[in-house]
């Protein structure tokens, strides 16, 4: 490990500690004394009645059971998302017919939030899983879409046509070239899109599908546990530093290399 990469976690576990004893005192004195103290305990518990709580719904399958509900839809609809948006993104980029088609429909659509969706999701679909993956694949679609279109529009045509002028067929050039360059945009677009997928798979799990984070934290709320409700933060929170330190950043070092090894 380098010297930078070891600062960084030594400062980050610094503010960690720092952070969690600055909540520590803001419960234990009522928010530094604006509430009483028994109280403010109900609405912002210790780190160590998370802890607790943590520890309980691990051991009794409620936090895993959930986890694994959301997870499972997110997977389904955020997979669908990548399968009709990747080729539609491309068809829109070198098919000018098909953008001419597609664009009014990306440009309408694409500004409303998946979150909006939730009410008619339900009315058509019910309250189930069907309603939820129908949200997740509308709310990342099309970040998608507009990544892999602004990809391939990116990609340098001198770079195209000196690989067709040394004999590149269309698979050397789309697989020497620009799939290159349009891969870090792909990244981008999954970035963002997932992280739509989430926020919208919680608003529905929060309003009425059964099941999930979403549906936890809405209990959490409901029943007066906040330390429920902060469990499904955290636990949301750490899902997504997993993906991004698993997938995303693996995926950005390399295709870094790629666009690197093109502009060579």
């Amino acid at each position: 490990m380098t010297y930078n990469g070891l600062l960084r976690y030594i400062q980050g576990g610094i503010g960690l500690v720092l952070f969690l004893a600055l909540w520590h005192v803001a419960s234990t004195t009522g928010l530094f004394g604006r509430i009483d103290p028994e109280y403010s305990l109900l609405l912002l518990p210790t780190p160590e009645t998370v802890l607790k709580a943590i520890v309980e719904t691990f051991q009794d399958g409620t936090l895993w059971g959930n986890v694994s509900v959301s997870i499972i839809r997110v997977a389904i609809g955020f997979g669908l998302a990548v399968l009709i948006g990747i080729p539609l993104g491309l068809g829109m980029a070198l098919s000018p017919s098909c953008n001419n088609f597609a664009e009014p429909f990306v440009r309408i659509f694409s500004p409303i939030p998946g979150i909006a969706w939730v009410p008619l999701a339900i009315l058509w679909f019910g309250l189930g899983d069907k309603a939820a993956i129908f949200i997740i694949t509308l709310g990342s679609i099309f970040p998608i879409v507009i990544n892999t279109v602004q990809g391939v529009r990116d990609v340098d045509a001198h770079l195209v046509d000196a690989a067709r002028m040394m004999g590149a067929g269309h698979l050397q050039v789309l697989r020497r070239v620009m799939l290159p360059s349009v891969i870090p945009y792909l990244v981008t677009g999954f970035r963002i899109g997932l992280g739509f997928a989430w926020r919208v798979v919680i608003a529905a799990e929060m309003v009425g599908v059964p099941k999930g984070i979403g549906y936890m934290l809405g209990v959490g709320r409901s029943t007066g546990r906040t330390d429920i409700t902060i469990v499904t933060m955290v636990t949301l929170g750490v899902l997504m530093l997993v993906v991004e330190e698993l997938v995303f950043a693996p995926l950005e070092n390399r295709t870094r290399f790629w666009r690197r090894s093109v502009a060579v």
